[in-house]
């Protein structure tokens, strides 16, 4: 049992435990954006000093009861999927400049290589296999015979 397990199993028996407000970073954990936040929450519930840091803003709470209802309607549900989908679309934008980039790259590398490294950074790493060494008995050793002095 993982410690969050054990927290969530004593938060779970004891309803003075149980946690009554969630921070920003809380929802993102969640999956919310910070965009859904604004428009589907709006204002916190409750503004604390920030534990960390004392010159940093407040830190925005907002009630688990209102967070659990908007999670439950369709509004929220829309957004969620939309939040996804605009997600997958940035990371294989960021996938095509990515390529874009180190296919621009190639031709001048290629100019200036001289010992072939673009090729091997093109296809990736390649694995050296080494040959076994040799057995004791192929290896040339150089013995003196028991009758020559040292």
């Amino acid at each position: 049992m993982t410690t969050d397990e054990r927290d969530r199993d004593q938060r779970d028996q004891d309803p003075r435990a149980r946690r009554t407000h969630l921070s920003a970073a809380g929802l993102r954990a969640r999956g919310w954006t910070a965009g859904m936040i604004r428009r589907l929450l709006g204002e916190p519930d409750l503004r604390q000093a920030n534990p960390y840091f004392r010159k940093a803003p407040p830190t925005r709470l907002y009630s688990v009861e209102r967070i659990e209802a908007v999670e439950r309607s369709e509004e929220f549900r829309a957004f969620s999927a939309l939040a996804v989908r605009r997600s997958g679309a940035v990371r294989e934008a960021a996938l095509r400049r990515r390529r874009a980039v180190r296919e621009a790259a190639l031709p001048r590398l290629r100019a200036v290589d001289r010992l072939g490294a673009v090729d091997r950074l093109r296809s990736g790493p390649e694995i050296q296999v080494r040959s076994p060494p040799p057995a004791p008995d192929d290896r040339k050793v150089a013995r003196r015979s028991s009758q020559e002095p040292p």
